[in-house]
């Protein structure tokens, strides 16, 4: 049973057993392979610059709701200027958010249940990535509000209580939202020494 992060020094200290440090670990793979760059790196850094500038990109806003909530336009009164900084930035956005749920999955795998230790800088890269894991995962349930995320609870508990019964892919999907919400502020919380 997972017990939320504290601070000691300079880490952070958690106790998490495998299986769900696995479902973590998990999730932020599936958002790593989601948001990563279409184009590949080369190793070379200014070959990655120069393609990094988008000549290449789809200068349009993604078609699925849960990319463009990770990317969102820079503008959305100028199309011609949204598309412009589009073409500029997303590819060196998507390197730095996959670069982020590499370190942050690199963090989790190198923990030997039950203990889950991080560095500071593991932590807040975590943080981050639970950010970017959720929101795919609240576009994918619907979550836009308060209420929609009261909703959510509600059903879950009815769902666990036996009242009614779920579709067992979004009852799972519900319950990784909801232990992922709880790892974040477990983190966030411990970041901020409290």
């Amino acid at each position: 049973m997972a017990r939320a992060f504290r601070r000691s020094g300079e880490r952070l200290v958690g106790s998490f057993d495998a299986d769900e440090i696995a479902v973590v670990v998990h999730v932020l793979r599936l958002t790593r392979d989601f948001v990563a760059p279409e184009r590949p790196e080369t190793g070379d850094p200014f070959l990655d610059l120069v393609a990094g500038l988008g000549d290449e990109v789809d200068p349009t806003e993604p078609s699925d709701p849960a990319l463009r909530r990770l990317l969102p336009p820079a503008s959305r009164d100028d199309d011609e200027q949204a598309a412009e900084f589009r073409r500029l930035t997303e590819h060196g956005l998507r390197q730095r958010k996959a670069g982020t749920l590499a370190t942050a999955i690199a963090a989790l795998e190198e923990a030997t249940p039950p203990r889950l230790e991080l560095d500071l800088d593991q932590a807040r890269a975590l943080a981050i990535a639970l950010t970017d894991a959720r929101l795919i995962l609240g576009e994918r349930l619907g979550l836009r509000t308060d209420e929609d995320s009261e909703r959510l609870h509600e059903e879950l508990e009815a769902a666990l209580s036996g009242e009614t019964d779920l579709d067992p892919a979004l009852a799972q999907k519900m319950a990784y939202y909801d232990f992922l919400s709880w790892v974040q502020e477990s983190v966030t919380t411990a970041l901020m020494g409290r």
